[in-house]
């Protein structure tokens, strides 16, 4: 039947008892497949890691600056790194780094929860946050 219409006989459901079987032209079907697997990657939301970066130093209204910046982030949908660095003798005093990342989960706490708490990493203290959807 396919070949006298001129189109190909295409496997559609293998499992099934009996195999569901269709009369299209091949190409065409696998176009369509692409077609629809591109649309919904296109659909899906794709969430990106941002990071901001703190001293232990920071004043306070670079800190606000700082939490307006990540809120903006959070809102829109990405997960936030917060690191502070440490520099030279700093990394000694660990718990005033450890404050301004409380300070900072604190102040984020209506627009993101914690992921990953406070994990050393080298010379830096960082946070993961991911946004409250």
């Amino acid at each position: 039947m396919a070949r006298a219409v001129g189109l190909d006989l295409v496997e559609i459901v293998a499992n099934s008892t009996p195999p569901v079987c269709k009369i299209l032209d091949y190409g065409k079907y696998k176009f369509n497949i692409k077609k629809k697997e591109r649309k919904a990657r296109a659909h899906s939301v794709r969430t990106d890691l941002k990071e901001m970066r703190l001293r232990t130093k920071i004043e306070t209204h670079d800190f606000e600056i700082k939490m307006s910046r990540i809120r903006g982030f959070l809102g829109k949908g990405h997960r936030v790194k917060l690191s502070v660095l440490f520099r030279g003798r700093e990394i000694t005093h660990m718990e005033i780094g450890q404050r301004l990342l409380e300070r900072a989960q604190q102040a984020l706490i209506k627009e993101g929860r914690v992921i990953q708490g406070p994990v050393l990493d080298g010379r830096a203290l960082g946070l993961v946050l991911d946004p409250i959807r």
